[in-house]
């Protein structure tokens, strides 16, 4: 046997063998043109278009059927790039001025849009290269008369391995014949990671390479939940996986009961559940799971889908969508946070030698005060009848918290200048992701409304490490002790000032790990909407005062590894003894 291992990007576990999707490679011819041929080559290239149009369209409805609107406007990205003026400017252009054929024309209209987005590291942010490198091979398979591949040539369910998968790709697969995905590239908030979610399919991806390199037929086992992929499993893996498949499946039906009840412990202290998203249409699950709310709804994602700057309106009514959609359940925008590992020229942030401790974050919108008092303008009207609530990333200290506030307060003042609908008291707070955020949260509590603490930059920052880095990934601890003072300190900060403190990290996602953030006193925890019902189900069952108790234990040592140890012994002792009360889900 042997492991791969990668990102978990849907979570289940899946046996099968593996079917390959290889794409063949599309020649771009280029060729000159004469200046007669310019109309030729124009229509060429409009009836390219309209071809592709339809055929995305047919997807859009598959999808709209299976699944619903919210995930067919996947495909809707795609639709409205074929409508976008840059393409088609650029293209026509290049054709009437450099007098070369369509595919030449085209091609380098994408590859200039492509160069953009490239150097974006994580997020749904880069999914707009695969959008447009999708789009790309449709057209020109469309203007040299070669229809587009089909990806379903096999009649037996099978784990589908590829280097990556484009939306179109993933929404014209049989989803009766797919066990599993596996792929090189993308990640958490890739278009097959949020469609194999809402599809129920486990899915790993960010291989590296391994995935592509998997023989056809050769026997798989993917555990959606870690991000592994085990090649030529024995007979024991294969028998553990399934029993994890249907216990999984067990544990999801008999959890559905949860969605409308509180995270309550017995003893009568609730913590607030809510959903972290990337992308509008990851709204449906986590109301599905019973989300009381979003406490990290990420705005990056409207500005690269636009590939410019988007106007006030835009942002209001993508806003104002998520609000009502959420009918009158609390949303938290966090504000841009772009930076260097997020680079967009369009918005002058530049690649820097380390983009994490660069220009990013409130950093990068307080040097643009234009841009980011319209989103700030954008988000106040939205939330004129809706439960709004505004975030501010990457704070270091008191004076960037007063920097972005006096904005609000200039953005208010504007809006009832101008006798616009507003909300006028929404709350504001700030995400503790920076060590000196934390050191000093006392003093930022006072000034603000909330805090949330940012565990995947805490831990980083915190740590010293590069989580994206393979070489120091080891070095991820939640349990360090470093790490888990610092969040205590957080929430008695928070407390102490008279405003509530909650997680917004992968942490929160973590099962082990749930009564460890109730036992730090969180007042709300914003995670991964499918890991939402086991996290309540364990706040559920266990007293405040025990969930204390673990958390002194863990504080008492002085190593990540020992923590790590004793909390596998604490719960493996606790589900034992539920198992024997017979009462575990």
């Amino acid at each position: 046997m042997r492991e791969l291992n990668g990102i978990p990007a849907a979570p289940g576990y899946a046996v099968g063998p593996v079917r390959q999707l290889r794409r063949t490679t599309i020649t771009i011819p280029r060729r000159s043109i004469a200046t007669g041929d310019v109309a030729t080559e124009r229509t060429r290239f409009e009836e390219a278009v309209e071809r592709a149009r339809g055929e995305l369209t047919i997807l859009r409805d598959k999808l709209a059927r299976e699944l619903g609107a919210d995930e067919a406007a996947i495909i809707d990205s795609q639709l409205l790039m074929l409508e976008d003026e840059l393409i088609w400017d650029s293209t026509l252009s290049r054709i009437r001025t450099q007098l070369v054929n369509a595919e030449a024309a085209f091609a380098r209209a994408i590859g200039e849009l492509v160069m953009q987005f490239d150097g974006m590291q994580e997020g749904a942010l880069r999914e707009r290269i695969a959008d447009l490198r999708d789009l790309e091979d449709r057209v020109l398979r469309s203007l040299q008369g070669e229809p587009k591949e089909t990806v379903t040539d096999w009649t037996v369910p099978a784990v589908v391995a590829a280097r990556d998968l484009a939306p179109s790709e993933t929404a014209a697969l049989d989803r009766e014949l797919v066990l599993g995905f596996i792929t090189d590239e993308g990640g958490s908030t890739s278009h097959v990671a949020i469609l194999a979610r809402s599809l129920g399919i486990p899915a790993v991806c960010g291989l590296g390479g391994d995935a592509s390199k998997l023989a056809d037929d050769s026997l798989v086992a993917v555990d959606g939940n870690v991000g592994r992929v085990i090649c030529d499993p024995d007979q024991t893996t294969q028998e553990r996986l399934q029993t994890l498949k249907h216990q999984q499946i067990t544990v999801s039906r008999k959890l559905d009961y949860l969605r409308d009840l509180p995270a309550e412990t017995p003893d009568g202290h609730r913590v607030r559940m809510m959903a972290n998203i990337e992308l509008p249409v990851e709204l449906d699950e986590a109301i599905a799971r019973g989300a009381e709310g979003i406490g990290l709804l990420r705005t990056e994602y409207l500005y690269f889908q636009h590939r410019d700057i988007p106007t006030e309106e835009d942002q209001v009514k993508l806003y104002a969508r998520v609000l009502q959609r959420m009918a009158g359940k609390p949303v938290i925008f966090r504000t841009l946070d772009v930076g260097g590992d997020k680079v967009s020229d369009y918005l002058g942030a530049k690649r820097e030698y380390n983009p994490f401790l660069g220009w990013r974050g409130i950093r990068f919108s307080l040097s643009n005060r234009s841009l980011f008092k319209t989103q700030i303008r954008a988000i106040y009207r939205a939330a004129a009848d809706g439960e709004g609530k505004i975030m501010f990333p990457m704070i270091t200290g008191v004076e960037e918290l007063r920097a972005a506030l006096e904005i609000c307060a200039e953005a208010r003042d504007e809006l009832r200048g101008e006798g616009r609908p507003y909300r006028s008291d929404m709350p504001v707070g700030i995400m503790v992701e920076t060590p000196s955020a934390a050191a000093v949260a006392d003093l930022l509590a006072r000034e603000c409304d909330f805090l949330s603490i940012g565990s995947n930059d805490l831990i980083q920052y915190t740590l010293a490490m590069d989580r994206g880095n393979r070489r120091v990934s080891y070095l991820y601890r939640p349990l360090h002790p470093a790490i888990l003072r610092t969040i205590r300190h957080v929430v008695d900060a928070g407390h102490a000032a008279g405003v509530w403190v909650g997680l917004c990290g992968e942490m929160g996602s973590e099962t082990r790990l749930a009564e460890v953030l109730l036992g730090l006193g969180l007042d709300e925890i914003s995670l991964h909407s499918a890991a939402l019902p086991k996290i309540k189900q364990v706040i559920r069952w266990t007293e405040l005062a025990e969930a204390r108790r673990v958390v002194d234990g863990l504080l008492d040592l002085p190593t990540a590894d020992e923590a790590d140890a004793w909390l596998a012994d604490y719960v493996a002792a606790r589900k034992a003894r539920r198992e024997q009360e017979g009462s575990s889900p």
